[in-house]
């Protein structure tokens, strides 16, 4: 019979080796997890940041065409004319950044939001109307003491869709900037 001091160390010391050993393979696995869940959750609030960007730049390139043709507009009405290389200038920088920011789809991580995309499509299509139809009149612009069309109809309509388009955006950007939250 073997004595029991011989055997309890060698059984120990099994033990500790296949513990030590599950350990070296247990906890680089879990780690290896823990950091996948911590990249995969960068990378989706990193989609969100560029959503929200998004969302916040097609308000303000929308705001910035509207402004050119507004101030295209005011202009006409006071009877100023209107620089036609300046006019456009602006309205192409302008819109070609509304288009951009515009026609640029929604990032992966989010879904789009009807609302948001028909009424960003009824505005640039308002916007684009009218920039075309300004951009006529200034080309033609009526002789002294004629009439000149009157485009405030058009351009309240424009700022009541921009106004529900602002509401839903803020809404979305609200909606996404919650779930960066812990």
């Amino acid at each position: 019979m073997t004595d029991a001091s011989t055997v309890v160390p060698l059984v120990t010391g099994l033990g500790g080796a296949v513990i030590g050993a599950a350990a070296a393979v247990w906890v680089p696995m879990r780690q290896r997890r823990h950091q996948s869940r911590d990249e995969e959750r960068a990378f989706h609030e990193r989609l969100l940041r560029e959503e929200i960007s998004r969302l916040t730049q097609l308000r303000t390139t929308g705001r910035a065409w509207f402004d050119v043709l507004l101030r295209a507009h005011q202009s006409l009405e006071a009877g100023r004319a209107v620089d036609l290389d300046r006019f456009d200038d602006e309205l192409t920088k302008t819109s070609q950044g509304a288009a951009t920011v515009g026609y640029q789809p929604p990032g992966p991580a989010t879904a789009p939001s009807r609302e948001v995309q028909d009424l960003s499509a009824q505005i640039f299509e308002q916007l684009q109307d009218l920039s075309w139809d300004l951009r006529s009149h200034i080309i033609h612009s009526p002789a002294p003491g004629e009439s000149t069309p009157d485009f405030t109809g058009r351009i309240t309509h424009i700022k009541d869709l921009r106004a529900a388009l602002n509401v839903k955006l803020l809404e979305r950007i609200e909606h996404l900037s919650r779930q960066l939250l812990p």
